[in-house]
This record gives structure tokens, sequence and C-alpha cells, in this order.
């Protein structure tokens, strides 16, 4: 049996129909923010797995562009999947305890070295 455990949820802003002590969208803009850091962050908000759907879409705070219905987390964190719009098309900074977080992941998964044997010593008979 897997534990449960409880995640981190980063992303849910105030709006029409939300949780009116959820953070504001526009206090997070920062355009001075790394390009290059805030791709690596936008690469791991969209490799995340899906851990529930909703019935519906959110909708950007910025534009209404219908954002989803997803929720996707990395086993830490847990986040809307319209998040990784709202970082790049709106210039939305993450706060750092997340952006630091992003890094050690993708740093994690580029540094780690492949174990090939297992793979290769499957045969056919083994397969199932």
């Amino acid at each position: 049996m897997v534990q449960s455990r409880k995640l981190i949820l980063i992303g849910y802003w105030d709006g029409p129909e939300a949780d009116p002590s959820w953070p504001s969208p526009e206090e997070f803009v920062d355009a001075s923010w790394d390009i290059d850091e805030r791709d690596l962050v936008v690469s791991n908000l969209r490799m995340g797995f899906v851990a529930r759907s909703f019935m519906g879409f959110s909708r950007c705070r910025f534009c209404g562009k219908e954002n989803g219905n997803l929720e996707l987390s990395d086993g830490h964190f847990v986040w809307p999947d319209g998040l990784a719009h709202y970082v790049v098309e709106h210039g939305v900074r993450l706060p750092d305890r997340f952006v630091r977080h992003s890094l050690a992941i993708i740093d994690s998964l580029e540094s780690a070295s492949r174990d090939v044997e297992w793979w290769r010593g499957i045969s056919p008979t083994q397969k199932h």
C-alpha cells in the first residue's frame, strides 16, 4: 500500500469563482526573471504527472484563456496544469522555494547515471 502524504499546493489564484484567500497572479509578475531559469521551471511544470482531473475548465486570470482541468504533481508539489501558461505568457515568477525545487529535480535527472543492465537482461519470456 502506498502511504499518503501531504503535497504542497502552488498556483491557485484569487478570481471570480475562487477562494478570495488565494493570492493574485498580478502580485507575482516579474519581467526581470532570467529566461533560462524560467524555461527550466516551465519544463518541470510540464512534466508533472496527473494527480487529479476535474470537470470544467479554469480560466486564466489575465487573458481568460481556458487553462485546463488537471492537477499535476511531481510528488512534492501539486499545481493546476495551467500554471505554465501564467509563467510563459504573463511573466508570473513562482516563489524561490519552488524554483529551487524545480532546478534540483532537473539537475538530478540530467546528472543521474543510467542503469542499462536490467533492460538489456529482459528476455521475451520475462516481459509479462
